[in-house]
């Protein structure tokens, strides 16, 4: 398990720093830029993926039957919502031919989803604020995210060289980070197969 200081500092060490931040509250200008940038990448990090262990489904509060001439209910945005993925529609992977049309209004108590799915379950990343929760290549994607907000900042050499590099391993993590849990999934469906197959 890694904590916010691990994350801070396996950050600077992307941009050459030898350097560590021993102290959240501390002044130096390495606390300072991982202050500044951290919650930031974090949510930006979290909007990128729909990291398993920030996936919530949950029954959407609806508010109104045919709210307009559009569509048929209208649902509260849910409110530890950080970034919504989809309305569920029975399919564990939907094209675009299965997809749950939704869209997102304002209104004078916050966002509002219509759409004409009746009891809808939304699928959404929620903010999660607690390293104890983050998965090891969330934390490392998260490191490299930070890095690159930092470059500018903290690098007296060659920040537009170290900054796009430091990106550029931030999506092989992602892209390892989503390879790896399609893996998973299909590990799973195989197994629930082989099990529909031995019992019958």
């Amino acid at each position: 398990m890694s904590s916010k200081m691990d994350i801070w500092n396996t950050a600077l060490s992307h941009l050459g720093i030898s350097k560590e931040v021993a102290s959240v509250d501390e002044s130096s200008a390495e606390a300072k830029a991982c202050r500044r940038f951290y919650d930031t990448t974090i949510k930006a990090v979290l909007k990128d993926y729909s990291w398993p262990f920030a996936s919530k489904i949950a029954t959407l509060n609806l508010i109104t039957a045919n709210p307009n001439d559009e569509w048929a209910y209208s649902y509260r945005y849910p409110s530890d919502c950080l970034f919504f993925r989809r309305i569920l529609s029975g399919n564990r992977n939907d094209t675009e031919l299965t997809k749950i049309p939704y869209a997102f209004f304002q209104d004078a108590s916050g966002l509002v989803l219509y759409t004409d799915a009746v009891t809808a379950q939304g699928e959404y990343t929620v903010n999660i604020t607690d390293e104890s929760y983050f998965a090891s290549d969330f934390i490392l994607a998260v490191s490299y995210r930070l890095a690159y907000y930092m470059a500018a900042r903290l690098t007296a050499g060659d920040p537009f060289k170290l900054g796009p590099a430091a990106m550029q391993n931030y999506m092989i993590e992602l892209s390892r980070a989503k390879a790896n849990s399609f893996n998973e999934d299909q590990s799973v469906t195989l197994q629930d197969t082989e099990s529909i197959a031995a019992r019958n």
